[in-house]
């Protein structure tokens, strides 16, 4: 009996290793018309079809593999060879087809390597990449310039994950452009794929900048708060002129209640950068938060010392002079107060003709208390025109929060030409 399961057993093995065995042989013959394909340069496409087709079963030796995907490249660089002498000859040329059979061939040969033991195709994969290598840079640049970004990054990406003689300053800039990339596509994995070694090699720190803002709207798409705060906040010691990392800090301390710090981050700016008009708008911003109407003239005063038509500057201080007018019990002294916020009010309006909602209603309050006739008719009439008084404060929105987070830096400033 044991005899017997013996030999059934034998017999079972012998019959899977047969089937396995003719598969194997049939793969072999795949590999052969490849490699004939190659020498008569036609039908490599179908031939790399059905090679393909045939490496990707499980009972394909690695053996076997190393030397199909091999072939498999050198299906590609025959096609390629076709292009490039359709090229030569002025013929119509599919230019995207010819690059992609660079990528193909870079994809071919790693999977070869990947699974070669022996490196018996090693040297003949590295010298097919070696041969394609400007060739790849050509195509993610020539992707680029289309604004094809995804398929710009996957040449940049296979670029970089081959790179070993290259230069810094050519790895440096392939990298942003693999941002640039990334950025546009919306694909935040691959901002952060490449994005540290961009900025890494990024000689100029000013160039650096958008790279990092990248990186932090890349957290940021991700949920990662966090991270986004953290660069945020090293950036704005980093790249002072550059305003997308303030903006948007002092926004998320504002949102979130956060005056204090705003304030303690804000004066820790100014002491190292006096006469940068921002830093003096944030802390009138924080101050008329506080309630603290004072110290808000007087931040927005040292605003407007250094830029006179800073409109949200001029907002906080006529809004802060109101308020103020507001809580004041004597007459005389309110007149005053108003009187005083007329100036910077109608400045705003000036500035910004068609912001209604922001200064409308604090200018109707002014003229009213002023008695001032002509300019008090004309100004209801136009709120009233404008139909929005139910939807509005008596206060005429007077927190107004200028912390909108402004994209000052687009993606195509930074890009260049490849």
């Amino acid at each position: 009996m044991i005899r017997l399961l013996f030999i059934i057993l034998f017999l079972s093995v012998s019959s899977v290793s047969a089937v396995h065995a003719q598969k194997n042989t049939t793969v072999n013959r795949r590999i052969r018309e490849a490699y004939k394909a190659v020498r008569t340069a036609s039908g490599q496409e179908n031939a790399e079809r059905v090679l393909r087709d045939s490496l990707a079963l499980p009972t394909t030796t690695d053996k076997i593999k190393a030397e199909g995907y091999h072939v498999c490249a050198l299906l590609q660089q025959s096609m390629n060879d076709g292009l490039n002498m359709q090229a030569y000859l002025k013929q119509n040329l599919d230019t995207v087809r010819l690059y992609k059979t660079v990528l193909n061939i870079y994809g071919y040969t790693l999977k070869s390597d990947s699974v070669d033991e022996k490196r018996k195709y090693y040297s003949k994969n590295i010298k097919l990449r070696e041969k394609h290598r400007d060739n790849l840079l050509g195509g993610g640049k020539f992707m680029l310039r289309k604004s094809n970004w995804a398929e710009a990054y996957g040449f940049f990406d296979m670029f970089l994950k081959t790179c070993t003689t290259d230069t810094d300053s050519i790895v440096g800039r392939v990298a942003y452009w693999a941002t640039v990339c990334g950025m546009n596509e919306n694909n935040p994995y691959h901002v952060l794929e490449y994005v540290d070694k961009a900025i890494f090699l990024t000689p100029e720190v000013m160039e650096q900048a958008p790279l990092v803002e990248y990186k932090a709207r890349s957290f940021l798409h991700l949920g990662d708060s966090a991270q986004w705060i953290q660069i945020l906040d090293e950036a704005v010691d980093k790249y002072p002129g550059y305003n997308y990392f303030f903006l948007n800090l002092m926004d998320y301390y504002m949102r979130h209640g956060m005056i204090e710090r705003g304030l303690a981050r804000t004066d820790s700016l100014v002491r190292t950068d006096v006469d940068r008009p921002m830093y003096w708008f944030a802390m009138s911003m924080f101050a008329l938060a506080q309630g603290d109407y004072n110290k808000c003239i007087e931040m927005s005063n040292e605003c407007l010392d250094r830029e006179p038509d800073n409109v949200d500057a001029l907002y906080n201080k006529a809004i802060s002079l109101l308020n103020l007018a507001l809580v004041e019990e004597k007459r005389i002294k309110r007149r005053v107060l108003y009187r005083r916020s007329l100036e910077p009010m109608e400045k705003v309006r000036e500035l910004s003709p068609d912001d209604i909602d922001r200064w409308g209603k604090p200018l109707y309050r002014i003229y009213l208390n002023l008695n001032m006739g002509e300019k008090f008719e004309e100004i209801d009439e136009l709120l009233e025109k404008h139909n929005r008084e139910e939807n509005r404060t008596e206060n005429g929105g007077m927190h107004y929060n200028m912390f909108n987070a402004k994209d000052d830096d687009s993606i195509d400033k930074h890009l260049g030409e490849p």
